[in-house]
């Protein structure tokens, strides 16, 4: 009786205990990435660059985290109707902090591979990340593409 009576007080303050403790995986999710925008992959001409630019009205706050991720595909095996691009290289560029005002922009060229894309990563919602084809030759904007915005982590 005795046993069972201690096994239950156990139970009872192990429950009490769990209750009473928050989730750090709660917290971490609020202050992950809020903002990301992706090219997706883009095929580039000789002489062409894909630029991707970001800014942010700050909004109240003191500043903004971006970082930039670029990737380069490299072609692989094809089908009948489809070929596969296979990722080459991938490098996450470390955070960089806008104050009001200010934006960063990306340069990446083909460089022989298949085709490039970029993200643009944040830890606010209020980003706004364009991304064009640049001639390098004549500096004039070729083409201007559409940048999907979806929540991400950072």
């Amino acid at each position: 009786m005795k046993r069972k009576i201690t096994l239950t007080i156990a139970i009872v303050f192990g429950s009490v205990l769990v209750s009473l403790m928050s989730s750090d995986s709660t917290l971490r999710a609020q202050q992950r990435a809020k903002f990301r925008a992706d090219t997706g992959i883009v095929t580039l001409g000789p002489n062409q660059v894909l630029r991707v630019t970001a800014t942010a009205d700050v909004d109240g706050a003191d500043f903004l985290a971006l970082r930039f991720r670029r990737m380069q595909y490299a072609q692989g095996p094809c089908g009948p109707e489809v070929c596969k691009l296979g990722s080459v290289t991938d490098l996450i560029l470390d955070p960089i902090t806008l104050m009001s005002g200010e934006g960063a922009s990306m340069d990446l060229a083909q460089g022989g591979f298949k085709g490039v894309r970029i993200l643009v990563q944040s830890n606010q919602r209020n980003v706004q990340a364009t991304a064009m084809i640049v001639n390098t030759l004549t500096g004039e904007t070729t083409s201007h593409i559409i940048m999907a915005n979806t929540e991400g982590d950072f």
